[in-house]
């Protein structure tokens, strides 16, 4: 029997990671959605739209079970601009799964399906996401589950519980999402028992940025702690410098968390495929960076070095994160808290993390037809270049840990 190139290519690839190369069907979590041949075409050709899938027959069952559904939608940035789309799932009852470690089960009614097409081997959300966590500061649900249409795989998928879903849960009344120059791109308003307006909760967000120009030391840590859980905001910029987050401003949610008549916001990161980046989004962009200073623009790391010097910070594109590493109370106050948290983020932990995205991702790389879609996102991945990314990633985060601590 002959067979296609692919699958000798494939078989050869694999033999470096396992002995044996069938291709197996992982033993993995699974989606499958239901749709006509157009719709599916459609679905496949489309490029740069976000959009609600309309079809008569649309079905989604998990694990064979047939889900009660209220809406699926193409969504996102970058996987718009592929075949292997990310989309964000409604349902009307909730289903049961199991987390990573198979001890206990999440109920989802809300939750999105990262297609990860800009990440090469499929790492980098987990392990940062793993990382937040550890720190405290990840509270929603997150696991690889692969995702077939029409019983066709489209290979490993990261499903990630919805904010707007998670907030709910602990009695919070509102959520936003964070944009550019301190825009609330969206926002969700459910009034419980403590019925505070939603303008109110907008307008203490507003709020944090109006006094930056405004206020300085010890007085302005003082009113941005009274109206945003800055202990929480610390640590997720210490990851993001840990890791090297490239892409920032607006990739946060803010919850209120209700104590009396009063209330703060915490933050919850999301999507992290852009760590181990160079360097930030705003080298060399104009219009990423906040405005309430009036216009920045740095051509160049060595401009923000100039502006600021050479602080533990890895992006100052918001205006918040600005001005905290032009603030010497609130830059000691941060350190004060990246200390701490690299004391946490330990050897130990790093290997830990990368050794649960090994384990979790394993299924999927032993299945060629699964990888095979990689074929459709930005760059293919293999089970070797896997393996070295791995391998390479992990050294670098435990080295750049040992430096941070070093430094500080």
């Amino acid at each position: 029997m002959k067979y296609p190139v692919w699958i000798i290519l494939g078989s050869i690839l694999f033999s470096s990671c396992y002995k044996e190369v069938p291709d197996l069907e992982p033993d993995v979590d699974r989606f499958d959605l239901r749709i006509s041949g157009e719709t599916r075409d459609f679905i496949f050709n489309s490029r740069d739209t976000a959009y609600t899938v309309e079809d008569p027959n649309l079905q989604l069952s998990f694990n064979d079970q047939l889900l009660q559904m209220d809406e699926i939608r193409v969504r996102g940035k970058n996987a718009l601009d592929y075949k292997r789309k990310s989309y964000a799932v409604f349902l009307n009852e909730p289903i049961s799964i199991l987390d990573r470690y198979q001890t206990s089960t999440k109920e989802l009614r809300r939750f999105k399906l990262l297609a990860l097409a800009m990440d090469y081997t499929y790492i980098e959300n987990r392990v940062a996401f793993g990382i937040l966590q550890e720190a405290g500061i990840m509270p929603l649900f997150f696991k690889f589950v692969e995702l077939r249409i029409n019983g066709e795989t489209q290979g490993v998928y990261f499903l990630v519980e919805d904010p707007e879903q998670f907030y709910k849960e602990i009695d919070s009344e509102f959520i936003m999402r964070r944009g550019y120059n301190h825009y609330i791109s969206d926002a969700d308003y459910h009034p419980s028992e403590h019925f505070i307006p939603q303008e109110t909760y907008k307008s203490q967000f507003r709020e944090i940025y109006d006094m930056l120009p405004q206020l300085q030391g010890e007085a302005l840590l003082e009113q941005l702690g009274m109206r945003l859980n800055l202990n929480y905001y610390f640590r997720k910029m210490g990851i993001d410098y840990l890791v090297q987050n490239g892409d920032y401003t607006d990739e946060l949610y803010l919850y209120a968390v209700v104590d009396g008549d009063r209330f703060s916001f915490r933050p919850i990161a999301w999507d992290y495929d852009d760590i181990f980046a160079p360097r930030p989004h705003e080298i060399g962009r104009a219009w990423g960076t906040g405005t309430v200073f009036g216009t920045r623009y740095y051509a160049s790391m060595e401009d923000v070095y100039d502006e600021i010097g050479q602080k533990h910070i890895f992006s100052i594109e918001d205006d918040l994160d600005y001005t905290i590493a032009r603030d010497p109370v609130l830059y000691d106050a941060y350190t004060e808290v990246l200390g701490t948290l690299m004391e946490l983020i330990d050897q130990d932990l790093i290997e830990k993390v990368f050794r649960e995205t090994e384990e979790e991702l394993a299924p999927f790389y032993q299945s060629i037809s699964v990888i095979e879609q990689s074929n459709y996102d930005r760059h293919s991945t293999t089970p070797k270049l896997w393996e070295e990314n791995l391998k390479e990633k992990k050294e670098w985060l435990i080295k750049r840990q040992s430096e941070i601590r070093e430094e500080l």
